[in-house]
């Protein structure tokens, strides 16, 4: 006759690996999902970095097919508040209107208009639009501003 105490660990060591199994079943199932995702996201990753240097071998062969790059321009640019004061009685513009066409507070343009000497700002898209404000006609501006 079999030793009760033998009998009765077998029977919970069954069990218990049957418990675990149970458990780690979802586990498994999670990790294989994340696994692939994590697989997918590395080609898309590799995609668009192998984009992204297509593109920027396409905008360097334009530059140099065009001459010289357009931020050369903005960055050459020597924007005073004399120089802004001017474009805005030019296309007459009120602080405001020419606030909302640069995208910044009228203070702003104020404080602008007020400083003495080179204006240099944080943002390079308001330099850069204030330079192509500059080339425009009053009534390329009221289209924009409508």
């Amino acid at each position: 006759m079999p030793n009760i105490a033998y009998v009765l660990r077998e029977e919970i060591q069954r069990l218990a690996r049957k418990e675990v199994k149970a458990a780690i079943v979802s586990i498994k199932k999670d990790n294989a999902t994340l696994k692939r995702t994590a697989a997918d996201h590395k080609r898309r990753l590799a995609q668009l970095e192998k984009d992204n240097k297509y593109l920027l071998e396409q905008a360097k062969k334009l530059q140099e097919y065009a001459g010289t790059p357009p931020n050369v321009e903005v960055e050459k640019a020597r924007i005073t508040a004399k120089m802004i004061k001017s474009v805005r009685d030019r296309l007459g513009l009120s602080q405001a209107k020419l606030a909302k066409i640069l995208g910044v507070a009228t203070n702003t343009v104020l404080l602008w208009e007020q400083k003495d000497g080179r204006l240099i700002f944080r943002n390079p898209d308001v330099k850069a639009s204030i330079v192509s404000l500059r080339s425009m006609t009053k009534a390329e501006v009221e289209k924009l501003v409508g």
